[in-house]
């Protein structure tokens, strides 16, 4: 943006209107944001920043992690946990949402996403540690998180594993674990055979996804044949087409390793209870979502002690990116 100014008005209003938005308009020199939370609003005044969309840190095994900083360098950290497939472009939020929130958002990708390093025999238990090595890293001594999808099981076991330094933790559209027939059945047809070859052969699932890896483009083609309607709808966005292809293209560029291990992650025991994490959690899921069911909202919002969940009517899994806005709000105000 430069020495362009800048003019977002941002309107923010509850989840159950189902209703948030944000339109930019150039101007001439500085940058000023406008953000009206119902009536209410507030100016705030803030020099555009450039995204660091590739940074990388050396971690204590040899392993290099890589991650994105978006925002407001010194604003509230909140740490966003990528879906499966995913990757350190996956950011959901405007810029301008980010600078009125004075938030920085970092996004880092996961071993064998992107430009992470492999690591042999992961677990869902594992990402803290990486974690809690790039918050030192940033000189973060607590921060938010939030997770998408399959990346809600990592935002949970930072939580439990890392403690006071999480202040509260995010979920979006999660996985639940899958340690009941009900969660089985909360599985759409059209992905449940993926989800029991993951659970009992992850390397038979990556030969099945490696031409994937290839094809970016061919992949959203098969996403949309297995989506509700309200995501089949944002599909349609051309905003939302780019930015999805950006995010697994650079999700696939050491292949589909990392891709079918995640899922043979989120099939089998998370080894970790979700009644012992005390931070406050905020959900969200669409009442339409095909590929992690309504039920499996609903098992999460029942086994977090300090839940408070909101179920979004005639939206599915993707479409909830239409509220990030709202989201980011709420979370970050508790």
């Amino acid at each position: 943006m430069g020495e362009k100014r800048w003019k977002a008005w941002v309107l923010m209003t509850e989840l159950s209107e189902k209703r948030a938005g944000v339109r930019l308009k150039s101007g001439e020199g500085g940058c000023s944001v406008v953000v009206d939370f119902g009536r209410k609003g507030f100016y705030a005044s803030y020099t555009p920043m450039t995204d660091n969309i590739t940074q990388t840190l050396p971690l204590q095994d040899g392993r290099l992690l890589a991650y994105a900083d978006y925002g407001v360098p010194d604003g509230w950290p909140l740490l966003y946990f990528h879906g499966i497939p995913g990757s350190r472009r996956e950011c959901p939020f405007d810029a301008a949402i980010l600078q009125a929130l004075n938030i920085r958002l970092i996004v880092p990708e996961r071993p064998g996403y992107g430009r992470s390093d492999w690591q042999e025999n992961r677990r869902i238990l594992d990402w803290p540690d990486d974690v809690a090595q790039l918050a030192d890293h940033l000189g973060l001594d607590r921060f938010a998180v939030l997770g998408f999808s399959g990346g809600g099981a990592y935002a949970l076991a930072c939580a439990h594993k890392l403690g006071e330094r999480v202040t509260t933790a995010g979920l979006v559209s999660c996985v639940a674990p899958l340690e009941t027939p009900a969660m089985w059945d909360a599985i759409s047809p059209a992905f449940r055979g993926l989800y029991e070859l993951a659970a009992t052969d992850p390397s038979l699932l990556e030969q099945q996804f490696a031409p994937a890896a290839a094809a970016p483009e061919a992949v959203i083609s098969n996403m949309e044949q297995s989506i509700s309607t309200p995501d089949k709808a944002i599909f349609q966005n051309p905003d939302f087409r780019t930015k999805l292809l950006t995010n697994l293209t650079a999700s696939l560029h050491q292949g589909a390793r990392a891709f079918s291990w995640d899922f043979h992650l989120a099939a089998s025991p998370w080894n970790f209870s979700l009644m012992a994490i005390q931070q406050p959690v905020q959900l969200w899921h669409g009442s339409d979502d095909l590929n992690t069911g309504v039920a499996m909202g609903h098992y999460l919002a029942e086994a977090l002690p300090h839940c408070r969940a909101q179920f979004i009517e005639n939206e599915g899994h993707y479409s909830l990116f239409n509220h990030m806005a709202v989201i980011l709000r709420k979370l970050m105000s508790g």
